[in-house]
This record gives structure tokens, sequence and C-alpha cells, in this order.
């Protein structure tokens, strides 16, 4: 029988953690945050210096109402990245801890503007439905899940760091 005042046991294997005992963001999860971003990343990339005719491909590509969310997703990101910085704004911890919501709202938003823009437009539906949207629904779709059943994601948005880190980071 485990004595009363023990440690408690971490829950997950060392390299899950920082050097100040917080859990660390998994590549997934950084992943799914690219992905939903990605069209707010192709407008900066449109904005970058260029011959044009590539450019031109990749604005393109670019629907303003995806943008939308995207923007549900950017508090997220910005948190992430600014997690253990020594100032942070006083509303990232909220955002953290509400953080599986707002990206499944945002992968929510974007499925149904994908889904809606798929059965609006003209022609055949085996057109409209081609590889590219069902690649991107699954994409979606998984990360989702990945959200949802994650334990160590549960974990994660709980554990918002105290204070700014206190070893270097190099």
């Amino acid at each position: 029988m485990p004595e009363a005042n023990t440690p408690e046991r971490p829950r997950y294997p060392p390299e899950r953690y920082d050097a100040d005992f917080n859990l660390r963001i998994p590549a997934t999860l950084w992943l799914i945050m690219v992905l939903l971003l990605r069209h707010g990343l192709l407008l900066i990339i449109t904005f970058m210096p260029t011959t044009g005719k590539e450019i031109t491909l990749l604005r393109e590509l670019i629907r303003p109402e995806y943008l939308l969310a995207d923007a549900i997703a950017l508090p997220v990101f910005v948190s992430a990245i600014r997690r253990h910085a020594i100032r942070r704004p006083a509303w990232m911890p909220a955002v953290w801890r509400h953080a599986r919501i707002l990206l499944s709202l945002s992968l929510l938003v974007y499925l149904s503007l994908l889904v809606s823009a798929s059965f609006t437009a003209q022609g055949p539906l085996e057109q409209r439905l081609n590889e590219t949207v069902l690649i991107s629904i699954l994409l979606n779709l998984a990360a989702l899940s990945y959200l949802w059943r994650s334990r160590l994601l549960t974990d994660l948005f709980r554990d918002w760091p105290a204070t700014g880190p206190t070893t270097s980071r190099h």
C-alpha cells in the first residue's frame, strides 16, 4: 500500500513534459492548428515577393468565407505559441482551457462551408465531391476525433503554466 504523502506518479512518459514539468504540446496538435489556419497562411504567402504566376494559383485557393474558420482557431494558436512566455495576456489561460471547443468549432465551421459549397456548386456530384474534397473532409474528421478522444489533450488543455519558464530554452 503506497504512503499517503508520496508524490503522484506522472501520467505520461518524461518526454511529454518540459523542464518546468508542464505538458508539451504534441506535434499532432501543432499540425492540426496549422491545418486549421491554412487559409490564413496561404493568404500571408500571397503577399510575399515573387514573380506572380504561382501566387495567382494560391490566391485562387483562398476563399474568404474559409477565413472565418481560421479566425476561430487563431487565438488557440497564439496561446500555444505564447504559453511559456514570461509576459502573456490575461485572456490566454481562458482560451487555452476552451481550446478543444474552439478548435472543434473551427473544424465544424470549415466542414459546413466545404459541404455547403460542394452541394451548391454546378455539375455532377462526383465532380463536386472529388478526391481533394473527400480527403479534406476525412482529415478534418480525424482531427476532430483526435481532439475529443485524446486523454493527453484533455490534460494538456487543463495545464497552463503559472509563470514563464524557469530555465533557459536553448
